[in-house]
C-alpha cells in the first residue's frame, strides 16, 4: 500500500498549518494544568497530612463551590499556574472582594444581633484585617468547630476588658431564648 503525497504547498502555508496543530493541541493540555491546580484536590495532596487533620475540611461558612484557590489566589486575567499564599493582606483582599459591605457595617439594633455584637465598621477605621478576627473562617482548628471567632481571639486586642465582665456587654441577646 502507498502512502498518499503530502501536497505541494509553500513553506508559509505549512508552517501556518503547524502553528494551528500546536495551539490545538496546547489548549486542552493548558486547560487541564489550569482544571487540576484549581481543584482542591490538588491542594489536599499535600495539606491533608498536615495536623490537625480536620482543618482542611470544607468550610462550614462558605458555600461548597468555595475552593483553596477563591481565598488563596489574587483574581485577574486568565491564570494557568497559581501562586498560592496565605498572607494576611491577601486574605483580606480576598474576604472583601465577595464581602465589600461588611468593612463599613454598623450594627444599629438587637434585631441585627446574631450571637455577638461586633461593630465591624470600628474595627475596620483601625486597620484590623478581617483575619485578625475570622482566622478560623475557613479552616477551624477548635472542637468543636465552629468557624467562628473564639472570645480568645478577641482577647487577643480588648485585654483592657476583664473577663468577669459581664456578658452582655458583646452578647446582648439571651442565645436560648425563643421568639414569640
Amino acid at each position: 500500500m502507498k502512502i498518499p503525497a503530502l501536497p505541494k504547498l509553500s513553506k508559509g502555508t505549512w508552517a501556518l498549518i503547524v502553528a494551528v496543530l500546536v495551539i490545538l493541541a496546547a489548549v486542552p493540555g493548558l486547560g487541564l494544568i489550569h482544571f487540576t491546580t484549581s481543584h482542591s484536590f490538588f491542594c489536599l495532596s499535600c495539606h491533608k497530612n498536615q495536623e490537625p487533620t480536620d482543618m482542611w475540611l470544607p468550610s462550614r461558612v462558605h458555600l461548597a463551590s468555595t475552593g483553596c484557590v477563591d481565598c488563596h489566589t489574587s483574581r485577574g486575567g486568565i491564570v494557568l499556574t497559581h501562586v498560592f499564599s496565605a498572607s494576611d493582606d491577601l486574605m483580606n483582599q480576598r474576604c472583601v472582594s465577595c464581602h465589600p459591605s461588611i468593612p463599613g457595617m454598623e450594627q444599629k439594633g438587637l434585631d441585627q444581633v446574631k450571637i455577638v455584637k461586633v461593630s465591624h465598621k470600628k474595627h475596620a477605621e483601625k486597620n484590623v484585617l478581617c483575619i485578625d478576627c475570622h482566622r478560623n473562617v475557613a479552616h477551624d482548628k477548635g472542637t468543636p468547630r465552629t468557624n467562628r471567632p473564639t472570645m480568645e481571639t478577641c482577647y487577643h486586642c480588648h485585654q483592657a476588658h476583664p473577663r468577669t465582665q459581664a456578658c452582655d456587654k458583646c452578647h446582648p441577646i439571651n442565645l436560648v431564648y425563643t421568639k414569640k
